[in-house]
């Protein structure tokens, strides 16, 4: 048989390691940290103890793998939606289509990390990392609110946040039977309504 090529060897590798980073995270999720075992997550997966070694150094570099990920996506998403000031109406309209469009993509995954975020065992190792990332996830929010010229944008932010996170939890644990393009739509036209009517014109903001 010929040797696999450093390609294969990759995807091979690749793929292990999602297999492995998955199975962490639904039973971390369901049992705890604590709870949880490198065996189970093996067994989970369908690999050998051993072969979960190879690429983690232990259950806390899974643990910590898997948060990264999640904050990763969360900064990338925030990367990629700065406010157009020039249209800043459009700007939160296609942040709220591409965030229902990423949670809609895998919502399985995201009820696994909503239950993760609840365990008392693993949010005290990540509350600084989870706050920090929070408050930049808040004050984006509020930048936005504050180039469509919204009073109050604080505490709209801070409104809109906890909205948004209930109905993302209802949502994914209701799937089938959520309406989530109607309420994606109310979601828009509150914020719209939030709007001065003298800040419906498009021009920049200074």
């Amino acid at each position: 048989m010929a040797p696999k090529s450093k390609e294969q060897v990759e995807k091979i590798r690749q793929k292990s390691t999602e297999q492995i980073l998955a199975s962490a995270l639904e039973l971390f999720a369901r049992n705890g940290f604590h709870n949880t075992t490198m065996r189970a997550i093996a067994a989970q997966a369908g690999v050998s103890k051993g072969l979960i070694y190879n690429y983690f150094d232990s259950k806390d570099d899974l643990l910590q793998q898997i948060i990264e990920n999640a904050l990763e996506t969360g900064d990338v998403f925030v990367e990629n939606h700065q406010v157009d000031y020039a249209r800043p109406v459009e700007s939160i309209d296609k942040a709220i289509d591409d965030i229902f469009h990423l949670v809609e993509q895998n919502p399985d995954y995201w009820k696994l990390i909503m239950a993760l975020s609840m365990k008392e065992d693993i949010v005290s190792r990540f509350r600084n990392q989870i706050e920090k990332h929070g408050v930049r996830n808040l004050n984006h929010i509020k930048t936005m609110l504050k180039a469509l010229q919204v009073p109050d944008p604080r505490m709209e932010a801070m409104f809109l946040a906890a909205l948004f996170d209930g109905i993302m939890l209802h949502y994914i644990y209701s799937t089938d039977e959520y309406p989530l393009e109607e309420v994606k739509s109310h979601l828009k036209k509150r914020i719209h309504a939030l709007v001065p009517i003298k800040s419906s014109k498009k021009d920049p903001v200074v």
